[in-house]
């Protein structure tokens, strides 16, 4: 009959730990898919035989990992911190870990938790922020589109005062700015091009 870890760890990638709070997080008991998460057997990671498990993470996360957990511990709450692990292959291994503090008679005993792979919810994380950036562009897109209508319309509204202006100054001979009133219509014309652009354009980002 298989072990509730067993059980629980043979459908999903992940495994439960006890380690010291120590420098290297020495581990003193680990159960589950630690081989298909790291790499290394148990043995090799227990009482740091061939490697710690501080050794395993990348360095870039060191630091900030062992920040979220002194944090946690001072508060005395859980922590909840996402990593990445260097395999024994070298590759990259994203985890996330939930874990507390134990005490006895007061005294901080030891550290456990639960580390899960966590490869789909950075997959899911890089496709949203490849969405949010390309939402970033096209947002761009529209806004550099509006800023040239708001100056053609500047230009339409200019043209227009003037050709009432030399109109008025004119008389019957006003009636002959039909290069304005080309000018004007041509504007609009523009005006109502970048407006379908526009248009096609949120449509197509909504899709």
């Amino acid at each position: 009959m298989l072990s509730v870890f067993e059980s629980i760890f043979s459908t999903i990638p992940a495994f439960a730990y006890r380690c010291r709070n120590d420098k290297t997080y020495t581990m003193e008991f680990m159960e589950g898919a630690v081989t298909e998460l790291t790499g290394y057997g148990v043995d090799d990671i227990l009482g740091n035989s061939k490697v710690s498990y501080v050794g395993l993470t990348h360095l870039d996360d060191v630091d900030r990992v062992f920040a979220d957990v002194d944090a946690a511990i001072e508060a005395r709450k859980p922590w909840d911190v996402a990593y990445r692990l260097t395999s024994s292959a070298g590759d990259l291994v994203h985890v996330r870990e939930r874990g507390c503090a134990v005490y006895k008679d007061g005294e901080l005993a030891y550290l456990q938790g639960l580390v899960v792979g966590a490869e789909q919810e950075q997959l899911l994380q890089d496709q949203m922020k490849a969405h949010l950036q390309k939402s970033e562009a096209k947002n761009k897109e529209i806004l550099d589109l509006i800023g040239q209508i708001t100056a053609s319309l500047k230009q339409l509204n200019m043209l227009s005062i003037n050709a009432r202006i030399e109109a008025a100054r004119s008389g019957q001979a006003g009636l002959g700015f039909a290069v304005v009133a080309d000018e004007i219509k041509a504007l609009s014309d523009q005006n109502s091009n970048w407006a379908n652009v526009i248009a096609t354009s949120l449509k197509s980002d909504a899709a």
